[in-house]
C-alpha cells in the first residue's frame, strides 16, 4: 500500500485543478480525480488494517517494551526526522509553485517569502498540514490508545480478560461471517458522518481530528483481533475478484458524487466548514465588479470593508482582470478565509444590517449584538453568511445535502472501503503467497521509497507543470522519476547502512543493483542485523 502511494500522488498531480499539492497542471484530466479517489477509498485503510496485524504480533512475540522500543525507532523518529528535513523542503516546493503559478502574490522573492512564512509559522504550527507525513503521527497516536487501552484493562477494567474475549470472540464471529463487510461498515460510516468528511476519513492538520484518528483507531483494532486468527484474513477474501469489481463500481458511483458536488461547493475535501474551497466562485467578472465597486449603496459598503482586509498584492490581481485559473482561486479565496471568514469585527450591527442579516430568522438574534458578545461559535458562520449576502450572484451559496443523503453517503464509502481491503487480502494471498527475494526486496524498500518520493515528484512538478506534454505522459514521467531516485538511493544509501536497520530493523549484506533490484531470478537475501 505504501507503494501504491507513488500512483497515488502522482496522480494527484495532474488532477485538473489546484488539490493542495505544488501547483496545478494546466494539462490535468478529470480522470486522474476519479483514479486517485478510487485509491482514497481503501489505501490508508487497508494500511492500518495491517498495521494493526503487525503491532499484535509484535507485542505477542516481543512484549510491550520491546514494542515501544521498536515503533519508537521506525516511526516516532522518522516522523521526527521527517518533521525537520522533508517537510521545510515541501513547504518551499510548494510555495515556488505557489509563486510560479499566481496562487501566491507577493513582492518578496521565493527565499525571502519562505524565510517569512517560516518565521510567521509557529504560532500556527498546529494547523500546519505535515503532507504525507501525517500517516507516522496517526501511528504514533494509534500506538498511544492501544498501549493506553491495554493497560486499563490489564489493570482496572478487565484484569481477568473476560470481557477481551468476548471482543475477539464477537470480532471473529463478524469477520467469518456472510455479513462482515457490511457490519464492519457501520462503525466507521458513522464516525465519517459525525465527521462530515466527503473525501473519505480525514485526520486534519498537526493538531488533529480526533474523530478520524477514532475511525482509523477501529480499522487499526480490527487487524490487531485477526492477529488471533489469521485464517480469517483468507476466509474474507475469497471471491476477491467479484469484491474488487462491487468495491471499484461502488467507489467510482461515490467519487462522481462527491466530485459533482465538490464542483458546485456543496461539499469539502475536509469537514464542510464555514470556510471556503477555491469553487465557490461561480462568476468571476461580476465577483470582481462587485468587489472592486466603490458606490454608496448598503451592500457596496460592506464591500469596501472586505476589500481593505484582502492584501494588496491579491487585490491588485483583482485589479489587473487576470483569469483565475483555479491556482489563483485558492490563493485568492484563502485570503478571503484567512482575512474576511477569520475577522473578528467585521460583522458589526451596522454591516449585518446593511447585508440584510438582521431580517434572517437564522441570524437576526445574533447580529442585533455587539461582536464582541456573540459566542466564538457563530463568528465565522456569521461572517460566511455576510459575504454570501452581499456577493449573492458570483459565490456559490452553502447548499449541503440532506442528513439522510450524508448517511447514505458515507455507509456506501464505508462498504466500499470494507470491500476493497479484504479483495486486497484475497488478491495478495492468490498472488503473493510464495516466497520472492523481488517481492521482499521492494517490500523493504517500501517504507523509504514513500518517505522521499512526493519532494521529487513535487520537483519534477515544478519543471514540467507547463510543458505540454500527453498527461498520461506526465503521469508515467513522476512515477518513473520518483522510482529512479528512490531505488538506487535505497540500494547504496539504505538497504546495507546504519538507515535500513533503522527504518527496517534490519541491514542487508550489500548486492549488485541490478541483482537485486532489477534483474529477474534471485535477488539479495543475505541478512546482518546491525
Amino acid at each position: 500500500m505504501m507503494l501504491l502511494g507513488l500512483v497515488l500522488h502522482a496522480a494527484w498531480l495532474m488532477m485538473p485543478e489546484y488539490f493542495f499539492n505544488s501547483r496545478s497542471d494546466p494539462r490535468g484530466h478529470t480522470g486522474f480525480l476519479y483514479f486517485a479517489c478510487w485509491i482514497h477509498v481503501f489505501r490508508m485503510q487497508t494500511f492500518f488494517v495491517i498495521a494493526g496485524f503487525f503491532a499484535h504480533l509484535l507485542v505477542a512475540k516481543r512484549g510491550m517494551r520491546s514494542f515501544l522500543r521498536n515503533r519508537t525507532t521506525r516511526v516516532v523518529l522518522p516522523l521526527f526526522v521527517g518533521m525537520l528535513v522533508l517537510f521545510p523542503l515541501l513547504r518551499w516546493q510548494e510555495i515556488r509553485g505557489g509563486l510560479q503559478t499566481g496562487r501566491i502574490q507577493t513582492e518578496l522573492g521565493s527565499w525571502d517569502h519562505t524565510l517569512q512564512h517560516f518565521l510567521d509559522m509557529p504560532s500556527e504550527i498546529g494547523n500546519q498540514w505535515p503532507y504525507h507525513l501525517w500517516f507516522l503521527e496517526t501511528l504514533c497516536l494509534l500506538y498511544v490508545l492501544s498501549v493506553v487501552c491495554r493497560f486499563a484493562c490489564d489493570r482496572f477494567l478487565d484484569r481477568s480478560g473476560y470481557l477481551r474475549r468476548r471482543v475477539q470472540s464477537a470480532v471473529e464471529e463478524i469477520a467469518g461471517s456472510t455479513f462482515c463487510v457490511p457490519v464492519l461498515a457501520v462503525p466507521v460510516a458513522v464516525l465519517m458522518f459525525w465527521r462530515n468528511s466527503w473525501f473519505g476519513v480525514h485526520v486534519g492538520p498537526l493538531n488533529p481530528s480526533w474523530i478520524g484518528t477514532a475511525c482509523y483507531w477501529f480499522i487499526f483494532w480490527i487487524g490487531w483481533c485477526l492477529y488471533v486468527k489469521p485464517d480469517l484474513i483468507q476466509r474474507v477474501g475469497r471471491n476477491w475478484r467479484l469484491k474488487m469489481l462491487a468495491g471499484s463500481l461502488l467507489a467510482v458511483a461515490l467519487a462522481t458524487v462527491f466530485i459533482g458536488d465538490w464542483k458546485q461547493h456543496r461539499t469539502r475535501v475536509g469537514p464542510v466548514v464555514p470556510e471556503m474551497d477555491l469553487t465557490v466562485i461561480v462568476d468571476e467578472a461580476r465577483f470582481r465588479s462587485d468587489l472592486l465597486s466603490d458606490g454608496n449603496a448598503k451592500q457596496d459598503r460592506v464591500r469596501r470593508a472586505i476589500r481593505e482586509r484582502i492584501d494588496p498584492e491579491y487585490l491588485a490581481m483583482v485589479r489587473r482582470g487576470e483569469r483565475l485559473t483555479s491556482d489563483k482561486a485558492f490563493g485568492l479565496v484563502l485570503q478571503i478565509n484567512k482575512n474576511v471568514i477569520d475577522s473578528f469585527d467585521l460583522a458589526t450591527i451596522e454591516r449585518c444590517a446593511d447585508a440584510g442579516l438582521d431580517e434572517n430568522p437564522k441570524w437576526k438574534s445574533w447580529v442585533m449584538k455587539p461582536v464582541e458578545e456573540r459566542p466564538g461559535s457563530v463568528r465565522k458562520p456569521i461572517n460566511a453568511a455576510l459575504l454570501h449576502a452581499v456577493f449573492p450572484d458570483s459565490l456559490r451559496p452553502d447548499d449541503p445535502r440532506t442528513r439522510w443523503e450524508a448517511a447514505g453517503y458515507f455507509y456506501a464509502y464505508a462498504v466500499a472501503t470494507w470491500l476493497l481491503i479484504v479483495a486486497w487480502f484475497g488478491f495478495f494471498e492468490e498472488c503473493f503467497s510464495e516466497q520472492s527475494d523481488k517481492v521482499r526486496y521492494y517490500s523493504d524498500a517500501a517504507y523509504w521509497l514513500y518517505l522521499v518520493h512526493v519532494p521529487v515528484q513535487f520537483e519534477m512538478s515544478l519543471w514540467l507543470g507547463d510543458l505540454s506534454w500527453p498527461p498520461f505522459l506526465k503521469f508515467l514521467a513522476y512515477l518513473a522519476g520518483a522510482l529512479m531516485v528512490g531505488v538506487p538511493t535505497y540500494h547504496h544509501f539504505v538497504r546495507s547502512t546504519w538507515v535500513g536497520h533503522w527504518l527496517n530493523g534490519r541491514r542487508y549484506d550489500r548486492k549488485p543493483f541490478l541483482e537485486s533490484a532489477v534483474l529477474p531470478g534471485r535477488g539479495d537475501d543475505g541478512v546482518r542485523s546491525g
